[in-house]
């Protein structure tokens, strides 16, 4: 009978990483990890990824210049994130403008 040789945490995690939904979670995890670096220091002051959904990653601005120049970047953006992953790990970028989070500012259509 045959023993099987023991692994490493290391390959255990490599192993995990490629075959579950806890690896395609860590990569994603890269993105909020390098956001600066992928889009530059004054878009990731006005912008922050939100989630990543069936390959869309949702992103949060600012304001409506902000959502603009994210949207003129956009091509640009997920080449890097998917050059960081070396796949494609996103397809799309879907921009939302940032909730206000101020309680006293009257909602649209509230």
């Amino acid at each position: 009978m045959k023993k099987n040789k023991p692994q490493s945490v290391q390959e255990i995690l490599s192993e995990l990483k490629k075959k579950s939904e806890i690896g395609l979670q860590l990569e994603y995890a890269q993105i909020w990890e390098e956001w600066e670096s992928l889009v530059g220091v004054h878009l990731a002051r006005h912008s922050h990824p939100m989630t990543v959904k069936e390959g869309v990653l949702y992103v949060h601005a600012e304001s409506s210049p902000w959502m603009h120049k994210l949207a003129y970047e956009k091509w640009n953006i997920l080449k890097r994130i998917n050059k960081l992953a070396n796949k494609e790990l996103v397809s799309d970028l879907y921009i939302q403008l940032e909730p206000d989070s101020d309680p006293t500012t009257p909602q649209y259509g509230a």
